[in-house]
């Protein structure tokens, strides 16, 4: 695996990405309508196997991944969340597997689930009992990372995640993209951080913003523990042939000091989860 240096020298910590999707097409199970597949998460194939994640990590010297199924209402969940545990047990130094939020958080758990996905959009998840879950995920000391909605005519992003809160306090949350609007832009990013910013089990994930200058400024709203590097893999395929690589790319521009760099590269995802890491 290579190990790609940024600005501020040579990264020597694990690079672990903190968003990334596991599933295979087969999982959706029932028909996904015409409007839905029109939002812009459709223009790549649902479908990501193991051994191409893993492929893609070496690739890029990533040595570790947050993985979890493609968030979808017309998923078999079960088959879905299997399939990262799956991969959990075939590599499990390499994936951390999160499965899709629903009302069995406490079986998932007792499979191995590390943390849950909520995708407030594709989703559709407020058909599950959402309080009892966040609060068994809570004492689990099981993250939650969320793709909250972010268009106008819904509650903001700030909301949303404080609602959370209100139910769990102690939830660990992952605000997915930085809560951006549209994706492979800030839009939306620097008023999420500021009114995040005095949240302290709040964090943010860089994927699908593209912006070096926003991550800097989540850093800088937020401090260098509460900032996590994440790809979305595989998705923006559709633009680019290694999209895994492009992000780390990005990250590579913002002008971070190396410790800072290597705790939004691979540190804080793992002290999220309650990993141990070497000083």
């Amino acid at each position: 695996m290579r190990q790609p240096a940024g600005a501020g020298g040579r990264i020597v910590s694990p690079i672990v990405d903190a968003h990334t999707h596991l599933g295979l097409e087969s999982f959706i199970v029932r028909l996904v309508s015409e409007e839905k597949r029109k939002k812009p998460a459709f223009r790549d194939s649902m479908e990501n196997r193991i051994e191409r994640l893993i492929e893609r990590m070496d690739a890029n010297g990533v040595a570790q991944a947050v993985a979890f199924p493609f968030p979808l209402e017309e998923i078999d969940a079960a088959r879905a969340n299997a399939y990262v545990i799956e991969a959990h047990g075939a590599f499990p130094h390499r994936i951390h597997p999160f499965a899709l939020i629903g009302d069995d958080v406490e079986h998932w758990l007792g499979q191995g689930a590390r943390g849950f996905k909520q995708h407030a959009i594709l989703q559709n998840p407020d058909r599950f009992d959402l309080g009892r879950a966040y609060r068994a995920m809570a004492e689990a000391q099981a993250p939650l990372i969320i793709h909250p909605r972010s268009q106008p005519g819904f509650p903001s992003v700030v909301d949303q995640i404080r609602r959370i809160l209100g139910v769990a306090p102690t939830l660990k949350v992952i605000v997915a993209h930085m809560g951006r609007r549209t994706p492979n832009t800030s839009e939306g990013v620097v008023e999420n951080l500021r009114g995040l910013r005095d949240e302290p089990g709040v964090y943010v994930e860089t994927s699908t913003v593209r912006d070096a200058r926003a991550i800097e400024c989540a850093v800088e709203l937020l401090g260098e523990d509460r900032v996590l590097f994440g790809s979305d893999f595989p998705f923006n395929s559709h633009l680019d042939a290694d999209p895994l690589a492009v992000e780390l790319e990005i990250l590579s521009r913002a002008h971070l000091p190396l410790g800072v760099r290597e705790k939004v590269l691979g540190t804080n995802v793992l002290t999220c989860l309650g990993i141990q890491t070497r000083v």
